[in-house]
């Protein structure tokens, strides 16, 4: 089939949706499909066999979108609309995949081309728009919750990441035409030869025998990177050699929580390198001793805990149900969102390397048998086997 990709971000970009968009492009094509993705104007021209890359019109002074809704994301959604029209009236497309609010996009597309849609969950918006408080009026939230509904019940086949997403899905639409296609661990490029977990300890400033606590994504504040700070103090008053290493975020964020962290007076213990390369990630995971996720908000599971746990490192949770709908306390350490029962936990985990080398073999074997580029790829064709079969 040729499949129109409509992708409401910068791409390529290193953060979750985008890191999945590829992903997918990825499996089609392997599955024999031709994909044109249609994204916002910025982002890395990646090579993808059988894919295409088509941007929107950039206007000059408009910046590149933050994560999470803005006032710049719906200018570029309104500049993606016309785009996809006119690549849709040439294209002769098989089947429009509409990811986030671009399955309401493709939903309306479809009243105009006989194609059929795919809306692609990757979050609740209704949900998102009230959390982030972008959008406060209750009117509109309920507009926006009508549509939505609207599109996924109206689509061939519904995409979603989580069990979450897959509940509410069931409810706008038939239980046959929702696929939960999960995440699967991060493919990174080969990390350059001089850059050892050695020379990384180095350039970081962190002595040789210290344990590392390490954090990678982006700063928003639903992260919960405050969490991690406060659990730092915490940690440091009796493991003082301990470091904590945030890597990723833009420089006003990072400079923001450098502030916060030596008002903790934490500022020696917690080191944040801002937005490294990919290939430089296998070789902070390999440094690292534990690996954190202190996500405070959202429902769907991180990217990242499936790159995670494939490292093999233990993974210290917050006991909530973005990350519970898949870790257990078999895979993970999990801790409710207070800093001193997530210190408690962290301070358990540093004191205890037999229990650390146990949870992340058990994390690691566990995504290795469920959660792989085979498994992912078999759902996709199975969500879009559906697609041919509403065709049919």
């Amino acid at each position: 089939m040729k499949v129109l990709l409509l992708a409401p971000q910068p791409f390529f970009e290193v953060r979750g949706t985008p890191i999945n968009v590829r992903l997918m492009a990825e499996s089609l094509a392997e599955l024999g499909h031709q994909v044109d993705i249609l994204a916002y104007p910025y982002g890395e021209d990646v090579v993808i066999p059988n894919c295409a890359i088509h941007r929107v019109a950039k206007i000059p002074g408009l910046p590149k979108a933050p994560i999470g809704p803005s006032l710049v994301k719906i200018i570029n959604d309104m500049l993606m609309a016309p785009k996809a029209v006119w690549m849709l009236a040439f294209g002769e497309y098989d089947v429009i995949h509409g990811v986030e609010e671009a399955g309401i996009m493709a939903w309306a597309l479809a009243k105009v081309f006989p194609v059929p849609y795919i809306f692609d969950m990757d979050s609740h918006m209704t949900d998102q728009l009230r959390y982030s408080g972008f959008l406060g009026n209750r009117l509109a939230l309920a507009l926006v919750q009508r549509l939505e509904s609207a599109a996924i019940a109206g689509a061939a086949s519904v995409i979603t990441v989580c069990p979450y997403l897959t509940n509410i899905a069931e409810k706008y639409t038939s239980r046959e035409k929702v696929h939960q296609v999960e995440d699967i661990p991060q493919s990174f490029p080969r990390p350059p030869e001089e850059l050892t977990p050695a020379s990384l300890r180095a350039e970081l400033d962190i002595p040789y025998n210290a344990q590392v606590v390490l954090y990678t994504g982006n700063l928003e504040k639903y992260q919960g990177v405050d969490l991690a700070l406060e659990t730092a103090a915490e940690v440091a008053q009796s493991m003082p050699d301990a470091r904590f290493v945030i890597a990723g975020g833009d420089a006003g964020r990072v400079e923001s929580y450098r502030t916060v962290a030596r008002r903790l007076g934490v500022g020696q213990a917690v080191i944040f390198t801002g937005a490294r390369p990919l290939a430089h990630m296998p070789v902070f995971h390999e440094m690292a001793d534990i690996l954190l996720s202190p996500r405070l908000g959202g429902t769907n599971t991180p990217l990242k805990i499936y790159t995670y746990l494939a490292t093999g490192k233990p993974v210290l949770a917050t006991d909530l149900p973005t990350h519970t709908q898949l870790l257990t306390k078999k895979v993970a350490m999990l801790a409710k969102p207070e800093k001193m029962e997530y210190a408690a936990a962290l301070v358990l985990l540093l004191g205890d390397k037999t229990l650390r080398e146990e949870i992340g073999l058990s994390g690691r074997r566990f995504v290795e048998e469920y959660y792989n580029h085979a498994s992912f790829k078999r759902k996709m064709e199975s969500a879009y086997k559906a697609v041919d079969v509403t065709n049919g």
